[in-house]
């Protein structure tokens, strides 16, 4: 490709990333209230408000705490609710500026977005140069599943933020292990462990598979390293501590109240005072409800436990193709061009993500890894830079980035449910959940009904908001086997998920709501749901 100057490649990264962040604000108004942001503002409104943390230490705080401080600088505070969703929703909703605390909660993820793209274009600048970083760039802020994520106040994009931001000052301690880079890098393992448990697993694992290549690139590792090693982890441990307020005592979680507690190893642990024992009370309910699992759909199939191949299709239908294919080549230059270990930092991170992520029973969401896109986009920006200098005509890079525009562009608002091509019409019929239905058309279906002048309707949607607020009609519920007439509002969890489930616990063949495939919907509202009206 070819070569920018650093001034003017500084400039486009700029303009990328804002126009990344542009489109993901202008998403605001139209993408409801997704079921995960209630309790995550909540959580982080206690923090900041109350000092403590234990309406649903399952996750860190350092993105909830950014989700709650726009709200909470603007004056709104806790509501005194001890169930995290109700809690959520009185804040939401406090002083009647409903859409405007949702925007300011929403505003607390755009900062990860931001460090996420600054990672991106650093590693790729050190990697390829500053034509191969904005490609990298232009990759990652118009990935769909990335726009997104960011434009609603949940964990995923800090913990990709925070994963990236470590993986890259690791990479770059490995070069030079001064006292600099030691601190820079426990600065970066520790926004990643505050941003969301995963990154225990994610982080290491990943920094092993990047150690490995270095290694066999014939590094050594000499006792100075361990010694930059240690201030590295001094320094997370501080930060991490801090991210609890310094706090010390012994676990809430007992094997009483727990199972995955029952074993010595967290029985001993359970007896001792900790620091920040919220940790290992956050880390022992993940591993309960990995363990228990939860409801999900794939295609047309349901299942508490899961499937080991489900983050692998869900990425191959929600990623554009053009990623995919550039990535491929990406992978296809590292191979065969010269053997220098960083070049195969973001293809070994992107296969060791997505092989952790196999065994996992929580298959809600492709969200649960969208910490690989970062360093997929790293490993495509190499695809470009190498079939641009190839026998390849340059035009296939070309076709491949405007494929890509046009998709992203295409998809605009809904990022949520994008699909790419090998979907097809129905991707309904592949995976459902924070997939494709979140409960981000609600707005919408409000609309809809005003329009149509309904007023009652049998509603069964995905959705964690407070429904006596948001305009709807007189509705009741929708239970599975249960016709009924007039009309009726359901989603795609419903119909799939919920349905299915219905049909497994009753020993019944059709899904529970089979009945309404003899009906026509009168309209589809948004990308998640079906409203129709059933005659008399």
């Amino acid at each position: 490709m070819s070569p920018v100057s650093r001034a003017a490649a500084f400039c486009i990264f700029l303009l990328l990333t804002s126009i990344g962040v542009a489109r993901i604000v202008l998403t605001y108004r139209v993408v409801s209230q997704t079921v995960d942001e209630t309790p995550n503002i909540a959580c982080g409104m206690e923090w900041l408000d109350r000092g403590t943390y234990n309406l649903g230490p399952f996750h860190p705080p350092l993105a909830r705490i950014a989700m709650a401080a726009g709200p909470y600088l603007a004056g709104l505070r806790s509501q005194g609710n001890p169930d995290r969703w109700k809690e959520g929703n009185a804040i939401l909703h406090s002083r009647g500026r409903y859409a405007k605390n949702l925007t300011l909660a929403r505003l607390g993820i755009l900062p990860f977005f931001i460090l996420a793209s600054t990672c991106v274009w650093l590693w790729g600048r050190s990697l390829m140069g500053g034509s191969g970083a904005l490609a990298a760039v232009f990759l990652f802020t118009n990935t769909p599943m990335v726009l997104a994520h960011s434009g609603i106040a949940t964990t995923d994009m800090a913990v990709t933020a925070g994963v990236v931001f470590a993986l890259y000052h690791f990479t770059r301690w490995l070069e030079q292990p001064d006292p600099r880079r030691s601190v820079w890098l426990g600065v970066a393992f520790a926004l990643a462990i505050l941003a969301k448990f995963s990154s225990f697993l994610i982080v290491p694992l990943c920094a092993l598979c990047i150690l490995a290549a270095w290694c066999i690139a014939g590094r050594r590792f000499p006792p100075i390293r361990l010694r930059m090693w240690a201030l590295a982890g001094v320094v997370a441990f501080l930060i991490v501590w801090a991210g609890y307020r310094f706090s010390v005592g012994r676990m809430q979680e007992t094997p009483e109240s727990n199972p995955a507690a029952a074993s010595p190893f967290w029985r001993a642990l359970s007896s001792v005072p900790l620091p920040a024992p919220q940790i290992p009370d956050g880390l022992l309910q993940v591993k309960l409800l990995n363990r228990d699992g939860h409801a999900a759909f794939l295609l047309g199939q349901v299942s508490n436990t899961g499937w080991w191949y489900f983050f692998p299709v869900a990425l191959g239908v929600k990623t554009p193709l053009a990623v995919l294919l550039l990535a491929l080549a990406g992978l296809f230059a590292v191979a065969r061009g010269p053997q220098r270990w960083e070049l195969w930092a973001p293809a070994l991170c992107v296969a060791a993500i997505l092989l952790a992520c196999l065994p996992s029973h929580l298959n809600t969401g492709l969200r649960y890894i969208l910490c690989l896109f970062p360093m997929l986009s790293l490993l495509a920006a190499q695809g470009i830079v190498f079939l641009w200098h190839s026998r390849v005509p340059r035009a296939a890079a070309a076709v491949l980035l405007v494929w890509l525009t046009a998709s992203s562009l295409r998809a605009h608002p809904d990022y949520i449910p994008y699909f790419n091509e090998l979907a097809g019409a129905h991707p309904e019929n592949v995976v459902v959940d924070s997939d494709l239905d979140w409960g981000q058309d609600m707005r919408r279906l409000v609309s809809k009904l005003e329009e149509l002048g309904v007023t009652r309707v049998h509603l069964a949607v995905l959705w964690s908001g407070d429904d006596s607020r948001i305009g709807l009609p007189g509705w009741e519920g929708l239970d599975p086997y249960q016709p009924v007439k007039g009309w009726v509002a359901i989603s795609y969890f419903n119909l799939k998920t919920r349905g299915l489930l219905a049909a497994k616990a009753m020993g019944r063949a059709e899904s529970g709501y089979a009945w309404l495939d003899r009906y026509q919907p009168v309209a589809r509202v948004g990308k998640s749901i079906l409203l129709y009206h059933i005659p008399e």
